[in-house]
């Protein structure tokens, strides 16, 4: 039977044709999206937001001007402040006889206790001789400032108040180890403060007051110490 050229044409390619359609597969179906790996892709992207540029500006190592200051500089401003502060020249005649008078009042005053609750004979003594010396020398210093027109206090202030106020509540060897240990301290600041007026006082009847009583208060600074050397 001769072989139908018109029905031999349509194969192998209308056959092909027909199967995609059928199938789904062929053009269309490698055109389409992949669904499941753009919505993975999404997922991540929400999971882990902005991560590579968060990652550049950490290499980056570029601090952000408007940022919390090096806590470094911060502290090291504050020291050198505090430092400053700790600094102080000399005061002016009238805040000395101030100081000084405050100063005298307070010996007197803890002078007086030692000779009550003292359990040391040296303590004891000292504490007398507290009372005589701070005593003449506060009266001294009244005479400076009256003839100044200044006056003095006659009330301890609220500092020199809670040492006598503290003190006054122990007794025997507790007191001694606590008075003596104020006493080197207390006298120790006097001195200094003693010599750094009678160097730069504006006033000389300021001025030979400070010298003065300084070689007093030395003269209490080395007992005090001797003392103290006792009990350790």
């Amino acid at each position: 039977m001769p072989v139908d050229t018109a029905q031999s044409s349509k194969s192998p390619d209308s056959t092909a044709e027909k199967n995609n359609a059928s199938t789904g597969t062929g053009a269309t179906a490698a055109s389409a999206p992949d669904k499941t790996n753009s919505k993975d892709t999404t997922n991540s992207l929400d999971k882990h937001p902005s991560t590579a540029s968060t990652g550049s500006a950490d290499k980056s190592g570029t601090k952000d001007p408007n940022g919390p200051p090096d806590q470094t500089s911060t502290l090291a401003s504050k020291k050198s402040a505090d430092r400053s502060s700790e600094k102080s020249g000399p005061v002016s005649d009238q805040e000395f006889i101030q100081n000084a008078a405050q100063g005298g009042m307070a010996e007197v005053e803890l002078g007086k206790l030692a000779q009550e609750k003292g359990s040391s004979a040296d303590v004891k003594q000292f504490g007398s001789k507290m009372v005589t010396d701070h005593s003449k020398a506060d009266a001294d210093l009244k005479a400076v400032a009256d003839k100044k027109g200044i006056t003095v206090p006659t009330n301890l202030d609220a500092k020199h108040r809670a040492s006598v106020d503290r003190l006054s509540h122990l007794s025997g060897s507790a007191f001694d180890r606590a008075y003596v240990h104020a006493m080197v301290k207390d006298h120790e600041k006097d001195v200094s403060e003693f010599r750094e007026e009678a160097n730069s006082a504006q006033d000389p009847d300021v001025k030979n007051f400070a010298d003065s009583t300084l070689k007093v208060i030395e003269t209490h600074l080395s007992d005090i110490k001797s003392i103290q050397g006792k009990m350790q």
